[in-house]
């Protein structure tokens, strides 16, 4: 399987945002992301690292 797992950075480290996440779409200032489930979330911010070989995509918040 292919899903990941999607982590916002925080004040205290990188929190987790979203599992088995299938679907990472640009949208506004931010990105869309469904899961294997159909949940969504909506996380505003950038791109800092994503690792496919770990299932693990990183955002850093927008000011």
């Amino acid at each position: 399987m292919c899903e990941s797992k999607v982590f916002l950075v925080g004040p205290e480290g990188e929190e987790l945002v979203l599992e088995e996440v299938t679907s990472i779409r640009p949208e506004g200032e931010g990105y869309r992301l469904v899961n294997l489930f159909g949940e969504e979330r909506h996380v505003r911010g950038r791109i800092k690292d994503i690792d496919l070989l770990k299932h693990r995509v990183v955002f850093d918040p927008l000011p």
